[in-house]
């Protein structure tokens, strides 16, 4: 059933990865992210994880993907809002995000190859995110990407992207030691409209821990 609601003058929770991203990620959004190397990955992720880590729970799931806590613990101590599961369907996604708590992080890495993949299901992923408040990033790392048609790809990968308010693609690039997160935003929030466009963000101190 369809409803219309007042929006809330109170701040929503927001997290980012680290101080300097273009953008933030806020409660009531869905994100997708492709990586196009690992690094770039990791980078986003486990600081992602760990700034949001401070606010309450956060949930990582993927088909099999494994989660180091190990790693984690050089960026925070405290790990205990932590929680990890396995997924491998659409159906499998929307019956963990059903028993979530509200308002909380999740990620879902390699959401592309989960089974039965469609329109309908993003639509029913977004219908939970409403719902529930969530702050669901879909994620994927791949070195195949037409960077020619970023459009087209992220269509290929996540089906609908038209309800997404993240798109953004994430590349890492090293010179004598020095680090640098490369990204282009496809389309962002709002309030970060800005955002929209090609950034190159120095991350050294931010790898560093990471190696």
């Amino acid at each position: 059933m369809p409803m219309f609601f007042k929006p809330a003058e109170l701040q929503s929770r927001e997290v980012k990865p680290f101080e300097g991203f273009p953008f933030g990620l806020s409660e009531g959004s869905l994100s997708g992210i492709i990586a196009t190397d690992e690094l770039a990955e990791t980078a986003f992720l486990y600081h992602l994880v760990a700034n949001a880590l401070k606010d309450g729970p956060v949930y990582h799931i993927g088909p099999g993907t494994a989660f180091s806590v190990k790693l984690l613990k050089r960026l925070t101590e405290d790990v205990s809002n932590l929680y990890a599961g396995n997924v491998y369907s659409v159906d499998e996604l929307l019956t963990a995000l059903g028993i979530v708590e509200d308002g909380s992080l999740v990620v879902v890495s390699l959401f592309p190859t989960l089974l039965n993949r469609s329109a309908e299901g993003i639509v029913e992923i977004r219908r939970v995110v409403d719902k529930k408040g969530l702050i669901l990033v879909l994620s994927h790392t791949t070195i195949e990407l037409n960077e020619l048609d970023l459009p087209g790809e992220f269509r290929r990968f996540y089906e609908l992207p038209e309800v997404f308010e993240v798109l953004a693609v994430l590349r890492t690039s090293s010179y004598r030691g020095h680090y640098r997160l490369n990204m282009t935003v496809l389309k962002a929030p709002p309030e970060y409209l800005s955002a929209v466009g090609d950034h190159s963000v120095s991350i050294d101190s931010m790898i560093k821990p990471l190696l």
